[in-house]
């Protein structure tokens, strides 16, 4: 009985593991390179991350620069990815967002409700920002 106990208990704790279900978590602020620049992420109100089909955390401090990584990885299919708004992580994709902040890579978007963009209008604004910002 208790061994069919354990094996039932092990079965359903390997099951929960493997739900395939990811969570944010924070970078180490100040300290963790963004994936994307190299700057480091720090400042929680502009901060991405994104979880890739292998699992791995992957974080930005500017939203412009989670775009830049997606173009650079058209390949990649994220499992997850979110977004700062306020003090909590939010779907990068159903955010909504405002323009014009004074974002570490000057991309400007913050992911504020209610927001006039949504994330396909702030990848075409970021696509836009490179493309002006070459020399």
């Amino acid at each position: 009985m208790l061994r069919r106990a354990l094996q039932f208990l092990v079965s359903a704790l390997l099951l929960w593991a493997c739900n395939g279900r990811v969570e944010p978590v924070d970078p180490i602020w100040g300290k963790q390179a963004c994936e994307s620049c190299r700057m480091l992420v720090s400042d929680p109100l502009y901060a991405a991350e994104l979880v890739d089909d292998g699992g791995q955390h992957h974080f930005f401090d500017d939203i412009g620069c989670l775009d830049a990584y997606l173009v650079e990885h058209r390949r990649l299919t994220p499992r997850a990815m979110w977004v700062r708004s306020g003090s909590r992580w939010v779907d990068a994709v159903s955010a909504r967002y405002t323009s014009g902040a004074a974002s570490p890579m000057a991309y400007g978007f913050v992911a504020q409700e209610p927001g006039p963009l949504d994330f396909a209008s702030v990848r075409r604004a970021a696509a836009a920002h490179r493309t002006e910002s070459r020399p």
